[in-house]
């Protein structure tokens, strides 16, 4: 019977992983494909989880016969929300943060199937632990199925980018998902049957065994337990989010980058609650007391961007470190078969309680990526209260000290009072909190009171070194501001003479702030790369003013090429970037100033335009693949029949294809070639410091638009791969792009 209910399991947990990139993948090109929009999707997920727990918990509590008749009619009902696709009345039609309008569309797409699936492991593991003899024997086996889950979930997500996504559609993923959801449906139903066949005897024995171990242990959780079911998880969730935005927009955007941190996060999962022998104290608490001060340090190290080769082992190793923690202490403290869905609920909430704090919450209160700093200190926090008892004679005067030394810390931010005052303020709070670790270890004996307070000291240290990562960002920064799309940062050198926007480690322009040279197109925009040559060939054919499209504002540095009569259309998802462009840089103020018309056009360019009737563009510059994150529905088939659309006769659509890991110009020169249209390759390498190395992908409907003035000389030949699929709305796959 066990088989039954471990099939069931996994074939749940695996859909349920399943569903989100599947589902992701129809919903993120809506929004602009930016990384918030994965993040309020994942809250999505992670608050359904939590109903699901919530559902398990409170239907474990009625009769089998009750729990039989209603999950099986609720399975039935979800059946007939399939497929799972995505409502096209829900695409945006504004640039304001889309949160609400992303989690109505998921509600109504996928959230009755994710709400079953979700509530599959913790009910089917009490009807498991019901159904067996004996209440504690098989415990360990019960929690087993739940390290089951978590290996189908690891199986799921591995499999979808390298054996799913490169073979199928989407529309073939919803719909093979949705068959295998029909499968699990009559999985579970048989479940549910075989377990009311098995209750009667099993449930007497049950209850006999059960009564016997309450009158010999304390069962009852306490409520320390239950907050910390609820804490640790949280805790875990938070450092998962936050590590992962930090190493994929802070540290490198490498393509799948992000899979390796859900992946390690996972592998604790399994690894503490398939047995007890993989998380021991001993190895655990040293490495983690080392390494949250060694992940504070690295995020101001070498003007707040460490090293690749450095980051991605440390905070990769930190962030296993730190779930391991906290996942192997709800491990130590997992209830009784009695509390076992409770436990679950509790756990679920805590994620779910992490995951709307970084996704929803975080970007309306902190200008910066705060969340990573306070979640270190906070770990370091919960090493010393795990172990408080047994750490410290009066716990309550370890805290007063510790809250004393965040004081004094932000009141010497405050005065700004000189780096040399810091050390003596890390010696005074450090000192009493050695003292305080001697005097439990005496008492104890222990060396787990030495660790926990020295995990109380690794927060103190931690929090130091926020403070430091602060001011390494504020150094040179004229504005920095954060919203759903992101963190933009507006930096100055130290002479004043030039201003840079950038989001993470990715440059969106630079301006001279000297009258001198504040119209020079700089970084990916010069003269002789494609954007330049596109417009200089036109302006001398047409002999007029000119119609400019550019998807993409940036600090808005096309619009060094404006003359008097040209029009520029720029068209932008973020308002932030709008904001900035116009109040931190003069490129559009100088443009109109020339005698160009100028408009900005927020929201999702795509969406946009395919809205406004023919713009007749000369030029349309598709500017949004500097990273990996790139907008998939900016390059499909249908997109560019879009950009034609809107193109005057003889007009180039050039896509800016610049990019360290993706090789993007073999898909556009194949969009191209199934609209007979001709595509050819500028690449362009400056030598002044102030311009960046560039490549321009040129579409155009005259064949020898490469043999003329000034394109002479400068194409690069295009290689495709024979076995390439044209990237469409519903399919692609940047795995074929890859610059291995």
């Amino acid at each position: 019977m066990i088989f039954f209910y471990s099939l069931s399991i996994f074939l749940s947990a695996f859909l349920l992983f399943l569903v989100q990139p599947i589902i992701g993948k129809q919903v993120l090109p809506w929004f602009g494909g930016s990384a918030g929009v994965w993040s309020v999707c994942l809250a999505f997920f992670q608050t359904a989880l939590l109903a699901g727990y919530i559902y398990a918990d409170y239907l474990s509590r009625k009769q089998l016969p009750f729990q039989a008749v209603l999950h099986t009619l609720l399975l039935g009902l979800a059946t007939l929300t399939l497929p799972i696709v995505a409502n096209e009345a829900f695409k945006p039609t504004a640039s304001e943060n889309p949160s609400l309008q992303i989690l109505l569309l998921l509600g109504f797409t996928v959230a009755m199937p994710y709400f079953l699936l979700s509530s599959t492991g913790p009910l089917l593991q009490a009807w498991a632990a019901r159904s067996t003899q004996k209440a504690s024997t098989n415990l360990e086996q019960i929690y087993r199925l739940f390290a089951l889950s978590n290996l189908a979930s690891l199986i799921a997500l591995l499999s979808y980018p390298f054996l799913i996504e490169p073979y199928f559609s989407v529309s073939q993923q919803a719909k093979a998902w949705s068959g295998l959801f029909v499968v699990f449906a009559f999985l579970c139903t048989a479940c549910t049957f075989l377990s009311l066949k098995k209750a009667s005897l099993a449930q007497q024995a049950f209850a006999k065994n059960l009564s016997v171990e309450n009158s010999r242990n304390e069962l009852k959780p306490s409520v320390s337990s239950y907050l910390l079911w609820l804490i640790l998880p949280s805790l875990a969730c938070v450092l998962l989010l936050s590590i992962t935005t930090h190493i994929t927009q802070n540290v490198a955007s490498v393509p799948f980058l992000w899979l390796l941190p859900l992946c390690l996060y996972l592998l604790t999962f399994i690894l503490c609650f398939e047995s007890g022998v993989w998380y021991r104290r001993w190895l655990f608490y040293p490495l983690l007391i080392a390494l949250l001060p060694l992940m504070a340090w690295g995020l101001s190290k070498d003007n707040a961007v460490l090293s690749f080769k450095y980051a991605l082992p440390l905070y990769c190793m930190g962030l296993f470190v730190g779930c391991m923690f906290c996942h192997g202490e709800l491990a130590r403290i997992k209830p009784q078969a009695q509390y076992l869905t409770r436990f679950y609920l509790f756990l679920s909430l805590g994620g779910a309680i992490g995951g709307i704090s970084v996704s929803l919450l975080a970007p309306l209160v902190f200008v910066g990526y705060w969340e990573l700093p306070l979640a270190l200190i906070m770990t370091g926090l919960m090493l010393w209260l795990v172990n408080a008892k047994e750490a410290l004679l009066i716990p309550w005067l370890s805290a007063c000290l510790f809250a004393l030394g965040l004081w004094g810390l932000f009141k010497w931010t405050s005065f700004g009072s000189k780096i040399e005052h810091l050390p003596l303020l890390i010696s005074i709070v450090g000192s009493g909190a050695f003292v305080l670790a001697g005097i439990g270890y005496l008492k104890h004996r222990s060396g787990t009171a030495l660790a926990a307070t020295l995990g109380l000291m690794a927060a103190i240290c931690t929090t130091v070194l926020f403070n430091v990562y602060i001011r390494t960002l504020k150094d040179g920064t004229v504005q920095m501001e954060r919203n759903f799309y992101g963190t933009v940062r507006v930096r100055q050198n130290l002479d004043g003479r030039e201003r840079r926007l950038s989001h993470g480690v990715i440059l969106h322009g630079m301006q001279f702030t000297d009258l001198a040279r504040h119209r020079i197109a700089t970084t990916y925009y010069s003269e002789t790369s494609g954007a330049g040559l596109a417009v200089r060939y036109l302006r001398e054919q047409r002999q007029r003013p000119l119609r400019i499209g550019i998807i993409g504002l940036g600090v808005g540095t096309m619009a060094a090429y404006a003359h008097a009569g040209d029009w520029f259309g720029f068209y932008e998802i973020n308002p932030q970037v709008i904001d900035l462009a116009k109040t931190q840089f003069t490129y559009l103020a100088a443009a109109k100033n020339a005698g160009a018309a100028l408009d900005i056009i927020g929201g999702d360019a795509r969406l946009a335009l395919e809205k406004q009737s023919s713009q007749q563009f000369d030029v349309l510059l598709v500017d949004a693949f500097s990273s990996d994150a790139i907008p998939v529905h900016l390059l499909t088939t249908e997109a560019l029949r879009v950009y034609s659309r809107h193109l005057a006769a003889g007009g180039i659509v050039a896509f800016h294809v610049s990019n360290r890991y993706l090789e993007l110009q073999p898909v556009v020169k194949q969009l191209a070639k199934l609209q007979n249209l001709h595509a050819f390759w500028i690449s362009d390498e400056p030598a002044e410091l102030y311009l960046s190395r560039s490549d321009y992908v040129l579409v155009s409907a005259d064949p020898d638009l490469e043999g003329k003035y000034p394109f002479m000389g400068r194409s690069t030949p295009i290689k495709t791969q024979e076995n390439m699929k044209t990237w469409t709305d519903d399919y692609n796959n940047v795995f074929d792009v890859l610059k291995l």
